[in-house]
């Protein structure tokens, strides 16, 4: 099964598509506007100097897995990571707080530190550390990077609900990798050529967790964030409310539900000298649930509206039907849907997307219609897997192309992009000894005004394997891979274009428990040493290895 699997991720199919130009008629300064409209907390995304992909986390079996139904997103296809894929992750839930400390090859440290109170029926909280940097003297990577992550938390549980607030801070420094290794005050170049990404956001929320059926329940939550970016800076203020009430009474239909989604967004962006946007959006989103004879409903719509400025009001409105039916009770569920949502674009977005991106055109993206298709299935007691096949059809989504610049930097084209996609996974579980995924996903574009669907790939895969020796060793092993991506330089009508070719890359760790509370950990990254570009002039460092430990307290 693990020669199948690797064929399956390994496999690379080349394809071709066709495009057409899209222009933005709202405004004409160089700034747009896009992303999915859900006014609610989004994590934020630690953005780093070197563009790697996600490693694929693997859960113990459950045979519950769902495919979301936004099958194509404004991010890249895999999100870009840190250089160095540190598995800071622990398997184990810590009763108490943890300090972890390490240090790699290329003057890599990394520090660490989680506390939190005990265990409390009543309240919780906790502040979370961390702190990883790269001092490399690698020539023309330009690769080095320091981030700051910090979190804080505290809840209280009362008996009508949950009360909480989250606070998030992180701060990126990397560097654009073009200079000119040449020049005699290089020191100078590299401050110019150095950028840092601030983040800051908050959350409030309350969750009614009543347990009387005939109340209406809800989770609400009050969002803010800012993100600053050189001279770029936004601001977000969002409330959103989940109202949901189970229904009685309803004849043949069992344990049904109504439940709506209310939402307000309200988005500042300022940029240099450029008048400032104020954007306000508003979203409404019913649902019905309901089984009926074996078959699980939901229908509604996903409705927003976007305030342009003045008194002009967009609506967007899009039906949304989704069914589930188990074709073997407990074994095999096919599964079948249509949505669809305007989207709304931001700073944080484009540059969480792709860190070397220095043109901020806020463009809102619409997903006219998404469709998907699929089949998950328990196979005997340790396995599962699922099939699916999806169809999107964008309008302004964006395509991340080289400048061509000094800074090889990055712009956007947003364009009329429809994607055919096909997902198999399979999840293998022994006991808690062995633990083993894969993931493969194929994609065919068709682009309006571009031949290519530029730094989009065809295919990509992820495998990972995980083993527990005696509750003592835990060693485990990582594989991602991408097929060719087509990238283009230049804005204009004269741009060249070449291919980035596939990759994959290896990885593979372990960490040995010598006590209860104290461990050590090894983890070395790119074990092929593959100069490979997830972005066209930015290859990630070769081979690397960091080592530490972990004291529980």
């Amino acid at each position: 099964m693990q020669r199948i699997s690797l064929t399956l991720i390994l496999s690379i199919v080349s394809f071709s598509i066709f495009a057409q130009n899209g222009k933005d008629t709202v405004t004409n300064r160089s700034v747009v506007l896009e992303n999915v409209y859900k006014p609610k907390f989004l994590d934020v995304q630690k953005i780093e100097s070197v563009p790697v992909l996600d490693k694929p986390a693997i859960k113990p079996v459950s045979f519950t897995y769902k495919i979301t139904p936004f099958q194509v997103t404004t991010e890249k296809i895999v999100n870009p990571i840190p250089v160095l894929d540190l598995n800071v992750k622990d398997e184990n839930v810590y009763p108490n707080s943890f300090v972890k400390l390490g240090y790699g090859n290329i003057r890599t440290p990394l520090a660490e530190i989680y506390l939190n109170n005990k265990q409390n029926t009543k309240y919780s909280y906790g502040a979370h550390y961390r702190f990883l940097q790269s001092n490399s003297d690698l020539n023309n990577s330009f690769a080095d990077f320091t981030t700051h992550n910090f979190k804080g938390y505290a809840n209280t549980f009362t008996e009508i609900g949950e009360v909480g607030v989250d606070l998030n801070y992180n701060q990126n420094r990397f560097n654009f990798y073009g200079y000119n290794t040449l020049d005699t005050n290089l020191e100078a170049s590299k401050d110019n050529l150095g950028r840092t990404i601030n983040s800051f956001d908050a959350r409030a929320y309350f969750n009614s967790t009543s347990s009387n059926s005939k109340k209406l329940k809800h989770r609400t939550q009050f969002n803010f964030y800012n993100y600053r970016v050189g001279k770029a800076t936004e601001n977000q203020y969002a409330l959103s409310s989940k109202l949901y009430k189970k229904l009685r009474n309803t004849g043949e239909m069992k344990d049904a539900q109504i439940s709506t989604v209310l939402g307000v967004d309200y988005n500042i962006f300022d940029f240099d000298t450029l008048k400032t946007i104020k954007r306000f959006f508003i979203q409404f989103d019913p649902r019905f649930d309901f089984v009926y004879d074996g078959l699980i409903l939901s229908v509604g719509f996903n409705t927003t509206l976007f305030f342009k400025g003045g008194d002009t009001i967009t609506p967007f409105i899009n039906p949304v039907i989704k069914a589930t039916y188990p074709i073997v009770e407990g074994v095999a569920n096919l599964y079948a849907g249509i949505d669809g949502r305007y989207q709304k674009q931001s700073l944080r977005n484009i540059v969480n997307t792709n860190p070397y991106t220095t043109q901020y055109s806020l463009l809102n993206r619409y997903e006219n219609v998404s469709t998907f298709l699929g089949l998950n299935a328990k196979i005997g007691s340790s396995a599962d897997a699922v099939f699916e096949i999806g169809y999107s059809d964008v309008s302004n989504m964006p395509l991340y192309i080289s400048n061509g610049d000094s800074l090889n930097s990055f712009s956007i084209l947003y364009r009329q992009v429809s994607v055919l996609k096909f997902t198999t996974a399979f999840n293998y579980s022994f006991s808690e000894k062995v633990r083993i995924g894969v993931l493969g996903n194929f994609y065919n574009y068709e682009v309006t005004a571009e031949p290519y669907p530029w730094q989009l790939p065809n295919i990509d895969g992820k495998l990972n394997m995980q083993f527990n020796i005696k509750n003592k060793i835990y060693p485990y092993i990582d594989i991602i891979a991408m097929g060719v991506q087509k990238q283009r330089t230049g804005r204009g009508s004269n741009y060249s274009n070449s291919s980035i070719e596939a990759f994959y890359d290896l990885s593979a760790g372990i960490d040995y428990r010598f006590k209860k509370k104290l461990s050590a950990f090894v983890q070395a990254n790119n074990m092929l040493s593959s100069r490979y570009q997830r972005w066209y002039n930015y290859p990630v460092y070769g081979f690397n290895i960091i080592g530490g430990i972990t004291m529980i307290f």
